[in-house]
């Protein structure tokens, strides 16, 4: 049986409709708008729209609020959108590495040579390419939930565990988490010039 009919939407605003929901950093569609930069009404069309397919489910929180999450489906159509845009990802690869080597270069120049590096998801290995290019040192690698995880060889702490080995420069890894990663580190005590990322993360 052939998918549902659905208006004609533009798949690049429906990857990153599911990337957004996949990640869960959205609490509304309202937040959901904000990050996508996108008017209410356009998301709300959209998760009419991937709610009738099968993509995403609504969970009903409470009488006027709803929370939303992928499905099975919903996460294999996710990955048909990655496979079709990964012909752009080189261009993109390129200014994340630029953007990590700019810092970088700026850190030896404040004559910082030893990182914690903190957020393990896409881009991370982009960020500690440009630490291993500059010769910075990681002395350790962090993350909001641990568990058992490893990165680059190296075991993955809590952000508790981490400050509690007296980490003193950071470098956030995850472009899609900064700013929440950022605040998580400022909540626990590090200062605000410890904490080194690419400006542009922060925006949006």
């Amino acid at each position: 049986m052939n998918r549902k009919a659905i208006p004609p939407l533009d798949e690049y605003t429906l990857f990153r409709l599911l990337c957004e929901l996949e990640s869960a950093h959205a609490a509304s569609q309202r937040d959901l708008a904000r990050r996508l930069d996108s008017a209410l009404g356009l998301v709300n069309k959209y998760l009419k729209a991937a709610v009738d397919q099968g993509w995403v489910r609504v969970r009903q929180q409470t009488s006027n609020r709803c929370s939303y999450r992928l499905t099975v489906k919903g996460v294999a159509e996710q990955q048909r959108l990655s496979l079709v845009h990964c012909r752009y990802l080189e261009p993109l690869v390129q200014v994340v590495l630029r953007h990590y080597r700019q810092l970088c270069s700026r850190l030896l120049e404040e004559g910082i040579k030893r990182v914690a590096f903190c957020g393990i998801d896409g881009g991370a290995e982009l960020a500690w390419l440009a630490l291993q290019e500059a010769g910075i040192d990681v002395t350790l690698v962090m993350d909001e939930s641990a568990g058992s995880s490893r990165f680059m060889g190296r075991e993955v702490i809590s952000l508790p565990h981490a400050m509690l080995s007296g980490v003193r420069q950071v470098v956030i890894g995850s472009p899609r988490r900064a700013a929440k990663l950022q605040q998580s580190l400022l909540t626990l005590g590090m200062s605000p010039s410890a904490v080194h990322l690419p400006e542009i993360f922060l925006e949006g």
